[in-house]
């Protein structure tokens, strides 16, 4: 696995220079509740819903766990819950909340690359993770990103796919389109490069995905091997006809030699800046990079793509999610391991709205909730790949990922972006951690 892709990953960590790298189903069991948010959150709100990545050689088993996040608790980092998953290999990657707050994951396993978390309460009512479902994809593998979105009065989930019908295609990708009550797959929107006619829209390696209105866009990242290819468009589809009919590249200078790589995507509309302009915002993972595409609503137009911000001039690498509260919104850079936070109202425009966030290598996913004492923080899970080093007993030889993987959840104070506590899910669970949400869906306002 040792590829020109992963190396060049490492030369993401030497041209750096960095110290660091040295949300836009079925129902659970019948002996218990469905999932919903207690009356009163109480010390609840504080509980994350956290995906950990066992690690064979350390005698640990992936699963899905409830956390306690409160650094001002006795119990903070504590296991509440566990759910092992040792069946689903690699485990849940991303978890989302739909609408009616049934809980979600996709998974980067070819056998079962989306699933259902059975999130519910027990007879006391605690909360429980009752099972983790594989759903039926149509054949489609290694799942990545999920938003629910409204078309023509009817409500979708739509969830890509970066392996499409086969990791073995070198030009695989999809979006499904599902039921969003039944999961049943209504369409598998696949537009492989190679089989379309020469400069006709296609879908490759599709990561992340955003939408507004009839309009959806998604990423075109890098191969599900990372090893075969690697993208540097996204994708505009019509969502009247679930048909793909734009390719855009985002790209410019190739800081380590590889196309952009465009990972996650956020379509800036009214309802989350009321009165703002829409547009595209994109980061590109391997060209360091976050552009703004602007969009015209009357004509259904997009503008040329126009670069916001360039961490090779700023000292950052790797920027991977958007993530945003009532007034914020925070960009995750992997390397060296920061959030840097901009003012909401001031989008799609890059406007600093506080102190960057120091997180640890890999900064990756948030979420967002009050301490006991009532404090607003901050939470960020530090692992980009969640691989590691097989000299330091993590079970993969892709040497240098271990970098960018602290295997951390830092917790900082929203208003000063100070540190307050880690939890160091290797050290103490002999695990990695792969994603963090809050539980019942109460520790994130936008998500992507």
């Amino acid at each position: 696995m040792k590829t020109k892709i992963l190396k060049g990953l490492l030369c993401v960590c030497l041209i750096a220079g960095l110290s660091g790298c040295s949300r836009e189903a079925e129902q659970p069991a019948a002996e218990s509740e469905p999932a919903m948010p207690a009356a009163t959150a109480g010390g609840e709100e504080t509980q994350a819903l956290v995906l950990l990545r066992g690690l064979p050689t350390l005698g640990t088993t992936s699963s899905v766990a409830i956390v306690e996040m409160d650094p001002e608790s006795e119990n903070f980092g504590a296991i509440l819950h566990e759910f092992e998953t040792p069946n689903i290999d690699p485990p849940p990657h991303h978890i989302y909340y739909s609408p009616t707050g049934r809980a979600y994951a996709t998974a980067l396993d070819p056998k079962c690359s989306l699933v259902e978390i059975g999130l519910a309460r027990d007879a006391s009512g605690s909360p429980v993770i009752n099972g983790v479902d594989c759903l039926n994809t149509g054949g489609q593998q290694v799942g990545e990103d999920i938003m629910w979105h409204t078309v023509n009065g009817t409500e979708y989930m739509f969830v890509t796919f970066l392996a499409g019908s086969g990791v073995d295609q070198k030009d695989g990708g999809s979006v499904v389109v599902f039921d969003a009550q039944s999961n049943e797959v209504i369409k598998i929107i696949e537009a492989r490069k190679s089989a379309v006619g020469e400069g006709e829209p296609f879908i490759m390696y599709p990561h992340g995905i955003s939408a507004y209105g009839d309009r959806m866009v998604v990423t075109s990242t890098v191969h599900a091997d990372l090893a075969s290819g690697v993208g540097n468009s996204i994708t505009v589809i019509d969502l009247n006809t679930f048909t793909p009919i734009e390719n855009i590249v985002v790209e410019d200078a190739k800081p380590v030699g590889f196309p952009s790589s465009p990972v996650e995507v956020l379509f800036v509309r009214p309802s989350i800046v009321p009165g703002v302009q829409p547009a595209v915002l994109v980061n590109t993972m391997f060209g360091f990079e976050t552009w703004n595409i602007a969009y015209d609503e009357a004509s259904k137009s997009f503008a040329a793509p126009v670069r916001l911000y360039d961490g090779a001039t700023q000292g950052t690498g790797v920027p991977l999610e958007f993530y945003g509260n009532e007034t914020e919104l925070f960009v995750s850079h992997s390397l060296p391991g920061v959030v840097k936070r901009y003012a909401l109202a001031s989008l799609p425009e890059f406007v600093s709205s506080g102190p960057d966030i120091m997180a640890d290598a890999g900064a990756h996913h948030m979420i967002f909730y009050p301490t006991k004492s009532g404090r607003k923080v901050i939470a960020v899970q530090n692992n980009l790949l969640n691989l590691g080093n097989a000299a330091d007993n993590d079970p993969t030889d892709v040497d240098f990922i271990a970098k960018v993987n602290a295997h951390t959840i830092t917790v900082h104070d929203l208003a000063t972006s100070e540190r307050l506590g880690v939890v160091d899910f290797k050290t103490r669970y002999k695990k990695g951690v792969e994603n963090i949400e809050g539980l019942f869906a109460s520790g994130f306002t936008h998500h992507h």
